[in-house]
């Protein structure tokens, strides 16, 4: 075996965010008395990607974060009569239902399970997190999770993925692979804790950040022949 860890993103690389997003939107707009449309949930994207990056930037605390996100949309909507704190908590409970594994995933994770310990690290609110693993099979097949929230700081930063190995009892970072599809959150985790970077890569985007990427891959199937050394 070439690795004795794999420290696995959830969000876009095991469950489809997108598709999770867009359900528990949809939900939460209607709790709020509005009916959701492809134009409100972009413009809420937008809102949550810029602070998530920031976050990753040590810009913002996740605390804030949960609610600023709902503040900044209202207001871009003209609806700033509704309560931002009622549509984060409305919005968190129905993400944390959306268990929407991307194709294919499960049974990947199942057979890397097999070979090695996974642990799933993760920039997200514990809640969520736990509430969509504890829905999904995946979690048959994960030794443990590291979740930003938890642990107090977030992707890229190093410690995140040294709790993961510390998770599995691996202490040589040579033996642990990283495995994501952010280039500045995942693949920047894996640069900062010097471990190897498999970047999950469907759409063949460029490395706009000029990170050291070990594997590029574009199916979960190319992992298990790097896992094995092959």
């Amino acid at each position: 075996m070439r690795y004795d860890v794999l420290l696995c993103d959830a969000d876009n690389t095991i469950f489809d965010f997108n598709k999770a997003e867009e359900n528990a939107f949809a939900l939460t707009c209607a709790h709020m008395g509005f009916e959701s449309s492809e134009e409100l949930l972009e413009t809420y994207s937008q809102i949550n990607s810029a602070l998530w990056k920031l976050l990753e930037q040590g810009g913002i605390t996740q605390k804030v974060l949960r609610v600023k996100r709902f503040e900044q949309f209202l207001a871009q909507i003209g609806r700033e009569d509704l309560n931002a704190q009622e549509m984060a908590d409305t919005y968190a409970s129905e993400l944390g239902r959306q268990s929407v594994p991307l194709e294919g995933a499960v049974e990947a994770v199942r057979r890397w399970s097999a070979l090695l310990p996974v642990i799933i690290v993760t920039n997200g609110i514990s809640k969520i997190q736990h509430g969509r693993m504890d829905k999904s099979e995946v979690r048959h097949y994960i030794r443990g999770m590291v979740i930003s929230e938890e642990v107090g700081v977030a992707k890229p930063e190093a410690k995140m993925l040294e709790i993961g190995m510390e998770m599995a009892g691996v202490t040589d970072k040579r033996r642990a692979l990283m495995l994501g599809d952010s280039l500045s959150s995942d693949i920047g985790a894996a640069k900062n804790a010097g471990v190897d970077a498999c970047w999950f890569n469907p759409k063949g985007l460029p490395n706009t950040k000029g990170l050291p990427v070990r594997y590029e891959i574009r199916s979960l199937d190319e992992v298990d022949a790097i896992l094995r050394g092959e």
